[in-house]
Formats: C-alpha cells, sequence, structure tokens
C-alpha cells in the first residue's frame, strides 16, 4: 500500500490540475508532501517502535493510514488534499518504519533473506502496479479512488495484522525521545529532498535551491554533533561505527539511485531516442520491478550456495552488464527488456542479501531504528536518482530535440549507472564479509 501510494498519484496530476483550477507546481506537493513526510520521520517511528512495540505501532500506522486514504479521497480542495497526504504518509512511515525488522525478527534465522526477499517482492509488486492500476482507476472511476482504494484493503490488512503478526519483544528500555534529534534529522531529510526535487524546475543554482542545500549541510552537522553528546541519541553513533551498517546503507543508497535513474531515463529513450510512443515504454519498463519481484526470494538460497560477499558483488556485477545491455539495446526492444530484466534481477539479490546483512548486524532492541534507516536510505536514494539521473541525462543533452543526440546521452548515462552498480555490489560485498 504505501510504496504504491507513492507512484500512483503522479499520473493525476493533469486530473488534479483541471479538478482544482491550479497551477501543475501547486498539484505536485501532492506527490511531494507524501514523500517528505514518509522519508523524514520513519527513523524517529523506528526508535518509538522500538521502545513500545513494533507491532503496536504497525497496526495503528494501518489506522492512519486509512483515515488518511478515506480523507484524500473525499478532499474538496488541494489544500485539504496535501494536508490529508501528510497524514497518510505518517501512517506509512509506522509501517515502513517497522515492515523489515517484523519479518527478520519473526523469520528463523536460516529464512531470513528469503523472508526479507518476499517482502522485497511485495515492494516491487506496488512499484509495478501502481501506474498501471492508477490508470484504470483514471479511465473508468475518478481521482479519488487513487486513495479510496486503499480503503478496503486496509481494513482487511488490519485484523490481518492483529491477528498474525506476533507480540514484539526484546524492546529497548523507555526513555524520553530525542526531540532534538528528531527535530534536526526532519529538517536535513526535508530540505535534502526538497532541494532534489526542485532543482530540476528552479535551476540548481538558483538562491532557493542553495539554501536548501545549506541548510541540509547545517541541520546534518548540528545532528552529529548532538547524537555525540546526547546520552539517549536517537541515532546511536555506534551504529554506524559497525562496517556491515555502514557501508551496507551506502550500497542500497546507490542501487536505489541506480534504480529510479532508469525508470526515469528509458521512457525518454525509448519515445524520444527510439520514436516509439507511452505505451511501449510502459511495457518495456514493466521487465525491471517484475525481474526484482521474481528474483528477491531467491537471494537467500544465492547466499547460502556463493556466500554473502561473493552473491552481493555478483550480483552488483549482474546488474551492471544488464544495464550495458540497455545502454547498447539501440532499437532492438528484446536487448532492451533482456537488459532491463537482468538489471531488476541483480538489484533485487543485492539489495535482499544487503538488508538481511544490515539487520544481522543490529541489537536486536534496534531493529526498529535499522528499518528506518533502510527505508529512509531508499527514501534518499530514489530522490538522489531522479534528480542525479535526470541532470546527468539533461547535461549530457537528453533534451534535444534530435534522437541520435538523446541516444547518445542516455547510452553515456546508463554507462555512467552500469559502473555504480558495481559499486554497489562492492560496497554490499564489504558490508557481508564482515557481517560474516
Amino acid at each position: 500500500m504505501s510504496q504504491l501510494n507513492a507512484s500512483i498519484v503522479t499520473l493525476a496530476y493533469p486530473t488534479l490540475e483541471h479538478e482544482f483550477s491550479v497551477s501543475l507546481g501547486a498539484v505536485t506537493w501532492v506527490g511531494l508532501a507524501y514523500m517528505l513526510t514518509i522519508v523524514s520521520t520513519l527513523v524517529i517511528f523506528g526508535r518509538v517502535s522500538d521502545m513500545v512495540g513494533r507491532k503496536l505501532i504497525y497496526v495503528y500506522g494501518f489506522i492512519v493510514f486509512i483515515v488518511g486514504s478515506l480523507l484524500c479521497g473525499t478532499a474538496p480542495s488541494l489544500t485539504v488534499l496535501i494536508a490529508s497526504r501528510v497524514l497518510q504518509a505518517v501512517g506509512g512511515a509506522m509501517l515502513q518504519a517497522n515492515s523489515v525488522a517484523i519479518v527478520f525478527l519473526a523469520a528463523p534465522r536460516s529464512s531470513r533473506a528469503k523472508a526479507l526477499g518476499l517482502q522485497a517482492a511485495a515492494q516491487a509488486l506496488g512499484l509495478a502496479v501502481g501506474p498501471t492500476l492508477g490508470g484504470v482507476l483514471l479511465g473508468f472511476l475518478s481521482w479519488r479512488w487513487l486513495f479510496l482504494v486503499d480503503v478496503p484493503v486496509g481494513l482487511i490488512a488490519l485484523p490481518a495484522a492483529i491477528a498474525f503478526i506476533p507480540r514484539s519483544r526484546h524492546l529497548a528500555e523507555r526513555e524520553p525521545l530525542d526531540w532534538t534529534g528528531a527535530l534536526l534529522m526532519v529538517v536535513a531529510v526535508s530540505t535534502l529532498l526538497g532541494a532534489l526535487s526542485f532543482g530540476k524546475t528552479l535551476g540548481w543554482s538558483s538562491p532557493e535551491i542553495l539554501a536548501g542545500f545549506s541548510l541540509c549541510v547545517l541541520a546534518g552537522t548540528a545532528l552529529v554533533v548532538h547524537e555525540r553528546r546526547d546520552s539517549e541519541p536517537l541515532l546511536a553513533p555506534s551504529l554506524f561505527a559497525r562496517v556491515p551498517i555502514r557501508f551496507g546503507l551506502a550500497g542500497a543508497a546507490l542501487s536505489y539511485l541506480v534504480l529510479f535513474s532508469l525508470l526515469l531515463l528509458v521512457p525518454y529513450e525509448v519515445e524520444r531516442g527510439l520514436g516509439f510512443g507511452p505505451a511501449v515504454a510502459g511495457l518495456d519498463l514493466l521487465a525491471l520491478p517484475l525481474a526484482i519481484g521474481a528474483t528477491s526470494p531467491f537471494a537467500g538460497w544465492v547466499a547460502l550456495r556463493l556466500g554473502g560477499p561473493i552473491s552481493s558483488m555478483g550480483s552488483g556485477v549482474v546488474a551492471g552488464c544488464g544495464v550495458v545491455l540497455v545502454a547498447i539495446a539501440g532499437r532492438s526492444t528484446a536487448l532492451l527488456v533482456l537488459g532491463l530484466a537482468l538489471a531488476g534481477a541483480g538489484i533485487g539479490i543485492l539489495n535482499t542479501v544487503n538488508n538481511t546483512g544490515v539487520m544481522a548486524a543490529l541489537p536486536t532492541e534496534q531493529t526498529g531504528v535499522g528499518s528506518g534507516l533502510l527505508n529512509t536510505t531508499r527514501g534518499l536514494g530514489t530522490a538522489l536518482g531522479l534528480a542525479g539521473g535526470g541532470a546527468l541525462f539533461v547535461g549530457l543533452g537528453g533534451s534535444s530535440a534530435l534522437e541520435s543526440t538523446v541516444r547518445s546521452a542516455f547510452s553515456v548515462s546508463a554507462a555512467c549507472l552500469a559502473a555504480l552498480c558495481v559499486i554497489a555490489g562492492l560496497l554490499a560485498g564489504r558490508a557481508a564479509q564482515r557481517t560474516s
């Protein structure tokens, strides 16, 4: 539900622009408010969950998400819709901050990679289904059903969560929440995401964007200093002293950067570089999340036979080879789809093995924080991929009207992404070495 709602609403921007008689810039806040809220509060809810119970926060997250979805679907104005999206995102953060931790702790030690692979497959399914489901709902019903569809799904999931998810054990001692650290984290993450999101529109050297990046650096620096001095920090500095966590998070960020750069750039290549329609681009892109969903559950089997370091580095190489095929595919749709499938397979295995290693390196009473960190990393990697991949593509001539220039810009951009796949694999492999 949470992953699907991050992508489904983008299709409704033109409809919402007409419905509320507002500018496209105003409408984009429907998506941006959701992303800013969910990414900047994940670690906070993870910390709270470690103290009061992961199942408790997860179940209440469903309630908040359902209420937020209902308010979104009945919103009389754009202002109310954006405010309701913030509430919906709070519920989504309560869910995402605990999803990895709940699955990891519930599974037997020997099956944890397989369990996290299934969880990753669910996320990939939400990513793949979002645009398709959104198009169907917009075509046959109305934009309101993009949000109202969550209500019956949530009402089914809520009692299932209450009935089947085990009670949380090995909780951290209840202590006052580090509100200063929480505020600094919200400021640092939200200003970074905001600057990355609006950089292309306002210009990377504009005063607003430079101010956003500057505020992010100041808040981030203050956060590090505060957490080192605070007796009960939101993010214990000792966590980042552990190689599996530090390198694992870096590898995860790079893999998501590559994934969302491809999701952004492939449609430009297919439509502007090759002259095909958006339907062809959408069908081609399906190979990427479907391959992630299909291979993630088998990551544990791969890691068991090859070992964590080799499977991490090898999957990074496989993903890189897939991106190279995408870069040289040209007008061959079959080669493009094969490349996307290989990239998806590599990223799916890499992230599952890597996430398992990061979670295994955490103290049991801090798995909520770790789950929040992993999902925060995914959000930041997504924003970096969309902003950085787009900026590189445009800088190489991707906005040109000439098909040959667009294809050349895409090929060079894809080659850079292939190199990042290999680096992500090396980082994850380094993390797995210390875990094993």
